[in-house]
């Protein structure tokens, strides 16, 4: 055995640290602006999800070669879901 982790283990761990860390962020910062949490809970998670795949994907040698595509499909959702917010005007 030589490795004691699994292909893909340390893009888990990134992935979610990152993503973790930068949720928690967003929320303190939209209620630090006067909200709720709820929209800076929603755009850190998914800004945190789009770096943290980027970076883990970029750590990843089992990844690597996919890091920009990741990067770019987590992006697309984010501006989707940032479009969908601004023209629903329903509050979150």
């Amino acid at each position: 055995m030589d490795n004691v982790f699994f292909d893909g283990d340390i893009f888990g761990i990134v992935d979610n640290g990152v993503l973790a860390i930068l949720a928690i962020l967003g929320i303190d910062i939209d209620k630090k602006l006067g909200g709720s949490g709820v929209m800076g809970g929603l755009f850190g998670a998914l800004l945190g999800n789009s770096l943290s795949d980027l970076f883990a994907a970029l750590l990843d040698p089992s990844t690597r070669e996919l890091a920009g595509g990741i990067f770019a499909g987590c992006m697309y959702v984010t501006v989707i879901v940032y479009a969908y917010v601004r023209l629903s005007k329903k509050p979150l």
